[in-house]
């Protein structure tokens, strides 16, 4: 398949993500595909009976180097009061199939829309699954984190209970583990985009921060209006995005364009 955009070290195919992706080679995924049918009036969707199946199809049709990993961007949704339950089985399909659920991380939204069932708090995080096929995938805790004074003890690891209550004075320097948590607004995000769920360039650089880093190649099967390839050419990552719906290819293109300048 001839790609529809090869410039830089990006490069975008239109069409099925199934069908593209053993032709590619990649270090790690990241991506927030469709919530099952969630949005079918606005862009393909899958039914949530088929929802698992049509994960573990596309995940097993990666080409992961040795140690690379894949982050999900999810959330289930409530419906007639009662949490829809695609997410956890796919969750569980995929761990029967041969993947490891590595952790679950979470995008907190300061500035979430007051979504979800009006009856319970206001839905304010997603998940962030993370997945690989190997039960060490290369991994970069520390590239989100802050210079820290407080980053683990230096001595004392048999110190009494009571100390580990009180806290410890004898803590090192250096640069910390990010919190298994980004706190980034859903604000950040170009207002322009004719998507109607555009994902936040910021969260996409957190995740590929979290399992590549410089000159490795980032892929997203589901690539919207391509936030992830923004991201990665601010981060200095290749990257490779696959879109079905060809008005969503154009609109990437266009803010590639752009480039970091949209980031902030």
């Amino acid at each position: 398949m001839d790609p529809y955009y090869d410039e830089d070290g990006i490069t975008i195919y239109h069409g099925d993500c199934r069908s593209v992706l053993p032709n590619v080679v990649v270090d790690g995924v990241v991506t927030s595909p469709p919530y099952a049918d969630q949005r079918i009036g606005l862009y393909e969707g899958i039914p949530e009976s088929e929802y698992p199946s049509f994960t573990i199809e596309w995940m097993n049709a990666l080409r992961l180097v040795d140690n690379g990993s894949v982050l999900i961007n999810i959330r289930e949704h409530v419906s007639d009061g009662v949490m829809s339950d695609y997410v956890h089985k796919t969750r569980l399909a995929l761990r029967h199939s041969g993947w490891f659920e590595m952790d679950e991380l979470l995008w907190v939204k300061p500035d979430g829309p007051p979504v979800g069932h009006p009856g319970r708090p206001r839905r304010s995080w997603e998940r962030i699954l993370w997945f690989a096929k190997t039960r060490q995938p290369k991994a970069f805790p520390k590239a989100s984190g802050r210079t820290s004074n407080r980053i683990g003890l230096t001595s004392r690891v048999d110190a009494p209970a009571t100390d580990w209550v009180g806290g410890f004075s004898d803590y090192a320097e250096g640069q910390s583990r990010s919190p298994d948590y980004c706190f980034i607004s859903v604000g950040d995000r170009p207002k322009y985009i004719d998507h109607p769920a555009v994902f936040p360039e910021k969260v996409a650089a957190w995740m590929l921060r979290t399992i590549t880093t410089e000159q490795d190649v980032v892929c997203d099967p589901f690539m919207g209006s391509g936030s992830t390839l923004v991201a990665a050419q601010r981060e200095g990552r290749k990257s490779i995005g696959i879109e079905i719906e060809e008005r969503y290819c154009e609109i990437a293109v266009q803010r590639l364009a752009q480039g970091v300048l949209e980031f902030g």
